[in-house]
């Protein structure tokens, strides 16, 4: 089942039974950090990735909130809610709370101004005296939080670099990569998303990846050209042995490039030709800005299949 189908089952049906009530409970980091270990450990196994694959890569995947946001979302529904409630004995506790807040720290209103100081929100006070309206909160809301975490996995792409090819969306938390935007739900598009999916995070095993793991006990040589090491550029763009397969995709992928109605054939610097096989909508804003969401999502379809069919002819080869 295509991971995409998954993640709404998981957060339709079970998220909201798993954080039941626990806006109003006092959850520690310690607390937090199981709950999102387990929801990572199911991300892993929906989108069919080890357990060294970073954390971001996941929640960018699959378009997915943390637990922690959810918590957060959670609480503010609450005390929105309440804000509105004009001389109700509820708003009247919670104006006595950020009178006398700072002598309790774990008050329900300071953890509210703590998650508004976060994701940039107006402070408790304000919203106290003037409740937005439930359309003017929830937008807000919305980019406060997609800014907050598309700034935080932007941070962790630049230092990891087993994610460094990995492209952020807009709206990160609620909008899937293009990788399983293009993939259908059947068992054939799902092989190549999931391969795709291991490329793009550096969990692909190749010589370089084994060298690493072994502390250079096994050679980080390209098995197929024994020419030079081998690492994502000489597999993808390189390798001598894989020649044929490549050329013959490679034609396809750059053609999806090209300006529609003709024009002259582009020509791109070899670490460009290189994204757009890892993740062409990296290139939307430079290289590629002439081309519109509908066509990355075809170019990423034909990335998948060059490096399925790469990966196919490399594994045919290993195994003669």
């Amino acid at each position: 089942m295509c991971p995409l189908v998954l993640y709404k089952i998981w957060k339709t049906y079970v998220v909201p039974r798993y954080l039941y009530g626990l806006e109003v409970q006092i959850c520690t980091k310690a607390d937090i950090y199981e709950l999102e270990k387990l929801q990572r450990k199911l991300f892993r196994q929906f989108l069919s990735l080890p357990e060294r694959t970073a954390s971001s890569a996941l929640y960018i995947l699959l378009g997915a909130e943390p637990v922690e946001t959810v918590l957060d979302r959670n609480m503010l529904s609450l005390f929105l809610t309440i804000s509105r409630l004009d001389n109700a004995i509820e708003k009247k506790i919670l104006k006595w709370e950020l009178e006398i807040g700072k002598d309790f720290t774990e008050s329900f209103i300071n953890r509210i101004d703590k998650i508004l100081n976060k994701y940039s929100l107006p402070n408790p006070k304000e919203i106290l005296e003037n409740p937005p309206s439930k359309y003017k909160w929830k937008n807000m809301l919305k980019k406060a939080i997609n800014t907050y975490w598309s700034n935080i996995w932007k941070e962790e792409c630049l230092i990891k670099t087993t994610i460094k090819y990995l492209t952020i969306q807009e709206n990160p938390t609620e909008n899937p990569h293009n990788i399983w935007k293009a993939a259908r739900n059947n068992q054939n598009d799902i092989r190549k998303a999931e391969f795709k999916s291991r490329l793009i995070t550096g969990t692909y095993m190749l010589q370089t990846t084994k060298a690493k793991f072994s502390k250079n006990q096994i050679s980080g040589i390209c098995e197929l050209c024994t020419k030079a090491e081998e690492d994502i550029k000489h597999f993808l763009l390189d390798c001598e042995s894989l020649e044929s397969v490549r050329l013959k995709q490679m034609n396809k992928l750059l053609s999806l490039t090209e300006l529609k109605g003709g024009g002259d054939k582009a020509i791109y610097k070899e670490e460009d030709v290189l994204q757009i096989i890892m993740d062409c909508s990296k290139l939307s804003t430079t290289s590629l800005s002439h081309l519109k969401a509908i066509d990355l999502i075809e170019i990423e379809k034909q990335s998948q299949t060059f490096c399925h069919q790469m990966h196919k002819e490399r594994t045919k080869i290993q195994t003669r």
